[in-house]
């Protein structure tokens, strides 16, 4: 079989960075676009253009594997998920943050996906939650120090942060989830938050600024505390107005040294806040966002997606391989 080489798609979104793909692919940027993504694939919006060596033809790499799948796959492959490839490869380059989103179980994306198919939403519609019907787990392995927040922190963590900011207030914002540190609780809690009225979430930012700020300025914050406030003030610096910017209260904060790695499960909420790295994870481009973002935003379906799991988070060191490869294990 001939060995196709691929001609892969830029994603070229707000938040993307102007250098690092270029550098990478050798490549110029003369207009200092924002170059966010290179997917190396098949998923229908953006699939890889697969080059005949012989001929020079080209052909997309969908309609490739679509018109000889065993081939192109192998037969294991093929039988367990028909003609398409089951994954998506992505360089990522964040020079700003992203927004705070989650993806959706396997069963979940599917029912969506028929979902928003019998309602007539055009695929590629702003408005459109399920864009496939797909799960999306993935892996994002750092290339560069790579930092983002992923999963609700301890609980214990959420309701001390509270408290330094609001020490005669805190019971009425978090109360009932210190007394009952759970799940159910963790949810009535978040979606207090990013549902709140405009009124209500413009005083909560202003307060909240007012209080990191001050911390920071007494020092009155230890380092993990001071790294989660100073974090708070520089997302309201981005995305201003936006309740998002309180995410690093309640969600782990991470940092990735290049090699180290990170797995994401349906239902961990996340936001990529800046750095370079490498994802691999299923065919889809499900995204139920929360924040953070000028796109389409569906409080109802994030939260019905998200697992309110609370826990820290801990890198990802690779394994050797006996065939020189390095290994990282996986959900």
């Amino acid at each position: 079989m001939a060995v196709y080489p691929l001609e892969n798609k830029i994603q070229k979104y707000a938040w993307g960075s102007t250098n690092f793909i270029p550098s990478l692919l050798g490549a110029q940027n003369p207009d200092a676009e924002p170059w966010a993504e290179l997917w190396m694939g098949a998923h229908p919006k953006a699939p890889s253009m697969a080059i005949n060596p012989h001929t020079g033809a080209r052909v997309s790499l969908d309609a490739l594997i679509a018109g000889d799948t065993v081939a192109m796959l192998g037969s294991k492959v093929a039988a367990r998920f028909g003609d398409t490839l089951p994954f998506l490869f992505k360089v990522l380059s964040a020079a700003k943050p992203l927004s705070i989103q989650a993806h959706p179980s396997k069963k979940k994306a599917e029912r969506g996906f028929e979902r928003e198919e019998f309602a007539g939403i055009p695929v590629d519609a702003p408005e459109r939650n399920y864009r496939d019907p797909n799960h999306k787990p993935e892996t994002v392995v750092a290339l560069t120090p790579f930092q983002g927040l992923c999963g609700f922190r301890p609980i214990q963590d959420i309701v001390e942060d509270i408290k330094a900011l609001s020490p005669n207030s805190w019971r009425s914002l978090v109360g009932r989830l210190a007394d009952s540190p759970g799940k159910l609780e963790l949810s009535v809690f978040f979606y207090s938050i990013v549902s709140m009225p405009a009124d209500r979430k413009t005083l909560v930012l202003n307060t909240a600024k007012k209080r990191c700020a001050n911390a920071l300025a007494d020092r009155a914050a230890g380092e993990a505390r001071s790294h989660v406030f100073s974090w708070v003030l520089r997302l309201m610096d981005e995305y201003p107005g936006d309740i998002g910017a309180l995410a690093p209260i309640s969600m782990n904060l991470f940092e990735l040294k290049p090699g180290e790695a990170l797995n994401l499960a349906a239902g961990q909420p996340h936001a990529y806040l800046s750095g370079n790295a490498i994802e691999i994870m299923a065919n889809s481009d499900n995204v139920l966002r929360g924040g953070l973002t000028s796109k389409h935003i569906d409080i109802p379906e994030l939260i019905s997606a998200l697992s309110f799991d609370s826990a820290s988070v801990t890198p990802l060191a690779p394994a050797a391989d006996p065939g020189g490869f390095m290994r990282y294990p996986t959900i």
